[in-house]
């Protein structure tokens, strides 16, 4: 039997070719890093970066994104970037801090016309001399207790269905708003620190999801360019999607402001993923969660989480 070999030129720009078919070439977003928190055999996390192809992986094992990644075992708290625990203080039912009252109505807050500084969750951290206040009343009417406690991180309040009623305390009946009121209340410069509204970020999320998942709204704490009357703030809230400013009229000081906010406004009827307003009477069951943090710079150093339970009618 015979074989015959032919041999046939090949250029070396084919041969290349070739090879550039078959080296696999890595891609930019493989190439990306992540930090995290890289927990070790005993339990305790340092800092590592990860090509982010193998985040799935390390995060499966008990690694955390940082910062503001959560920390296991400290609920509502977060890890800077050195992966050290950033923590603060709960406390239920609570009157924030004096700072953050009237001194011309003693015993209540600024905003309004009368509400009083009682029944607050509060987050405070007060070695950056912060505190982050949610309360719920009924609009026009006694403010409302939790039950719960920040066991999880998180504070459930519970709610009555329906438009805003005399039923549940309020002075007077209107099918126009909800039973219920959240107000919020953030100082600064608290335990001698030199800090003011302007030197950190403030975050308001609001929930759209009237039922068990979440869609936030972000709004932004900025200061307001325009003079203000005496007693407000100076500082309003614009939306992170739309670019607007949804509340133009905190009042306060330079180191508080505070507002009472009602599911019934527009900001927060135009993005509703489901019913709960005036067209379906504001009727349960409904579950809105509603976030406000504090951050320096990228890292968070409070947040304060509370989940409003609306009944069934």
């Amino acid at each position: 039997m015979k074989f015959s070999l032919e041999f046939r030129p090949v250029s070396v720009a084919t041969l290349f070719g070739a090879l550039l078919v078959l080296i696999p070439v890595a891609s930019a977003a493989n190439a990306g890093k992540v930090d995290l928190c890289h927990r070790t055999g005993n339990g305790s996390f340092n800092s590592i970066s990860v090509n982010a192809n193998a985040l799935d992986a390390h995060l499966a094992h008990g690694d955390v994104l940082q910062p503001n990644g959560a920390v296991p075992g400290g609920q509502g708290f977060v890890f800077d970037s050195q992966c050290r625990p950033v923590t603060w203080s709960y406390d239920v039912n609570a009157s924030p801090d004096v700072s953050a009252t009237d001194p011309s109505s003693p015993g209540n807050l600024y905003i309004g016309s009368g509400i009083p500084a009682t029944n607050f969750g509060i987050a405070r951290n007060m070695s950056q001399g912060v505190e982050l206040g949610l309360m719920l009343l009924y609009r026009q009417g006694p403010t409302i207790q939790s039950s719960d406690n920040y066991a999880d991180g998180v504070l459930n309040y519970s709610v009555a269905s329906g438009p805003q009623s005399t039923a549940n305390g309020s002075s007077s009946n209107n099918a126009t708003r909800a039973a219920w009121n959240f107000t919020f209340s953030i100082a600064t410069g608290l335990n001698g620190a030199t800090t003011n509204l302007s030197n950190r970020t403030f975050q308001l999320l609001y929930d759209v999801d009237p039922g068990a998942g979440t869609n936030y709204r972000t709004l932004t704490l900025e200061p307001e360019l325009a003079p203000q009357a005496p007693g407000q703030s100076g500082f309003q809230w614009r939306d992170q999607g739309t670019g607007l400013v949804f509340i133009p009229d905190d009042e306060g000081t330079p180191n508080v402001t505070q507002n009472s906010e009602n599911y019934a406004f527009n900001f927060f009827q135009s993005f509703l993923t489901g019913p709960y307003g005036p067209g379906n009477a504001f009727a349960g069951p409904a579950q809105f969660d509603i976030i406000l943090q504090a951050l320096d710079g990228a890292q968070i150093i409070a947040r304060n989480h509370i989940v409003v339970n609306v009944a069934a009618p």
